[in-house]
Formats: C-alpha cells, sequence, structure tokens
C-alpha cells in the first residue's frame, strides 16, 4: 500500500475524471490510472465505473473512500507530531526553481523579513511538479514559481491559495562584438541559422518560450547547439559567445546594463509570464502565518 494510491483515490472522486484527477495530482494520465489500478488490486476489487460520464464509484470504491479519507489524515497529522518533536517547525521550507532561488528567492526574504520578523529558511530547489508536490503533502510551507497558462499546476484552490509576487521576462541575449552589436543577431537566414543555447523540454523556461515562439510573426532561423536543464548554464555559454539564449531578466539584467551581454533582436518583445507564492489555506503554525502576510503586504 502506498499513501500516494489513497490521496490519487480521494482526488477521482472528488474530479470525476481520470484527466482532471491526473492534472490535480501533479502527474500524467496513464501513471494516475496504473496507480487506481494498483489500488484495485490491493483491495480485491473494481472501485470505479469506468463506464458513466461522470464515473461513478462502485460499491466497494464508497465503502472505502470514508477509511481513505481518515487514514490519509491520520498519517499527515502523525507526520505533523514527529516533526513537532524532533523541533523541524522552527524551520519554514520553501519550494521553488533553480532559478528563482537566485532571481527571486533573495528579494522576497529580504522583503519579509523587515514584516515578519527573522525566521530561519529551508530551500527545496527542484521542477515545479516536484514543488507542487512538496506542498500538497506538507514537506513545504510555501512554493514560489512561475506560472503561465502552458505550465501543468493545478493545485486544489480549496486547499491552497496563491498571490503574485512579482512578473518576469524572457530576453534573447547575445555576447557583444567589438562593436557592440550582437556577435549573434537574430532571425537568422536558412544558409545561416543562429545557434542557440535550449533549455531541456521538461523545464518550465522551456515551455514559455515555445509558447512565446509560437505566438511571432517574424519567422526565425534556429538550430540549437546545446540544451540543458539549468538556466544559469546557458548563462554562462552565452557569456562565452556560444549562441543566442532566451533568459530571464532577473538573471542577465546587470550584463545588458554592463554591455556583458546585448539584445540579440532589438525589436522583438519579450515573453512576459508571473511569479506567483502559493501556500495552504490551513498555515501550520502563527510564523508561516507571519510571513504569508508580510509576501502579501511587500
Amino acid at each position: 500500500m502506498d499513501q500516494k494510491w489513497l490521496e490519487d483515490f480521494i482526488a477521482l472522486e472528488r474530479e470525476r475524471s481520470f484527466s482532471r484527477a491526473a492534472q490535480s495530482r501533479h502527474v500524467t494520465q496513464p501513471q494516475f490510472s496504473r496507480r487506481i489500478r494498483a489500488l484495485e488490486l490491493w483491495a480485491g476489487g473494481d472501485l470505479v465505473n469506468r463506464a458513466g460520464t461522470p464515473l461513478s464509484l462502485t460499491a466497494a470504491g464508497e465503502e472505502l473512500l470514508p477509511v481513505a479519507r481518515r487514514a490519509v489524515a491520520t498519517l499527515e497529522d502523525a507526520r505533523a507530531r514527529i516533526r513537532h518533536a524532533q523541533g523541524r517547525l522552527d524551520w519554514v521550507t520553501l519550494a521553488t526553481g533553480r532559478t528563482l532561488s537566485r532571481t527571486a528567492v533573495p528579494g522576497w526574504l529580504a522583503r519579509v523579513r523587515r514584516g515578519a520578523g527573522e525566521f530561519r529558511l529551508r530551500l527545496l530547489t527542484g521542477s515545479i511538479l516536484e514543488g507542487a508536490t512538496a506542498l500538497e503533502q506538507g514537506g513545504a510551507d510555501f512554493l514560489l514559481s512561475f506560472t503561465h497558462p502552458r505550465l501543468p499546476l493545478v493545485l486544489d484552490e480549496q486547499r491552497f491559495e496563491g498571490l503574485t509576487w512579482g512578473t518576469e521576462e524572457l530576453v534573447a541575449v547575445s555576447a557583444p562584438r567589438a562593436d557592440g552589436k550582437p556577435l549573434h543577431a537574430l532571425p537568422g537566414s536558412l544558409r545561416k541559422p543562429v545557434p542557440v543555447l535550449g533549455y531541456a523540454p521538461s523545464l518550465a523556461l522551456s515551455q514559455i518560450l515555445e509558447d512565446g515562439l509560437s505566438r511571432s510573426k517574424r519567422e526565425l532561423h534556429l538550430h540549437k547547439v546545446t540544451e540543458s536543464d539549468f538556466a544559469e548554464s546557458l548563462h554562462e555559454q552565452a557569456l562565452q559567445g556560444l549562441g543566442v539564449a532566451w533568459l530571464p531578466l532577473g538573471l542577465v539584467g546587470n550584463d545588458l546594463r554592463d554591455g556583458r551581454l546585448v539584445a540579440a533582436e532589438a525589436q522583438r518583445a519579450p515573453i512576459r509570464f508571473e511569479v506567483r507564492l502559493y501556500r495552504p489555506r490551513s498555515p501550520r503554525n502563527e510564523q508561516v502565518q507571519r510571513i504569508w502576510e508580510a509576501s502579501q503586504a511587500a
């Protein structure tokens, strides 16, 4: 038995749809379906009537549902008590991405401490889905994340709330030539495509960039020469003159001001998106609540 199976089952009963439930649990639908099937094999019978729309629970599923809810609540309560006994409540945990940990977290921390007082912060860096999972499972008090219509972040609005902390934008940058013009200039041509330093497809920034470029009216001729799941790596490669990279302005603003990087295309509009802070509607202690209130006021 895996606690995730019970949480999946509860989400499925709430959403009455495999696709919506999978989205709310931040997994693919095939993976979600396999976990529900694993729970049914453990229980020894079908729990879901898949024939109807919306789907419904079988009699066995209706019998298991309240047991599943109690079991999950009991386990979460036990974990909270254990953590309290070990003194972990002194720490506030923020889940975020590696790039945001550099571009947004220092400013958030400085401004919030002015309103909430001193506190000890533990950072968990990873993907958006990993951060959302940590928030949902009680492993994080807050999630600071990029948000965009293309990103698969769906949190239960009855359990979680969010606020817009700031905005960010992706800008195409290149190392400069001696005359100050970009070493690699967009849009390129069929005969001479522009070398691009690209994000791994799994990254949130990759999906934001793909959406932004798909809306462009001007054709670009690009040749991807590097792919990385680390924006800072692409930043360093751009500084070395290895190609064009679309990087967050918070990461390259100083380089643009000081001339270490230049815009690869002067007339192209930046790709804008939001940075949002999320938290459970029921914070685990007063300190977490004070930090949320300070974030709202900052």
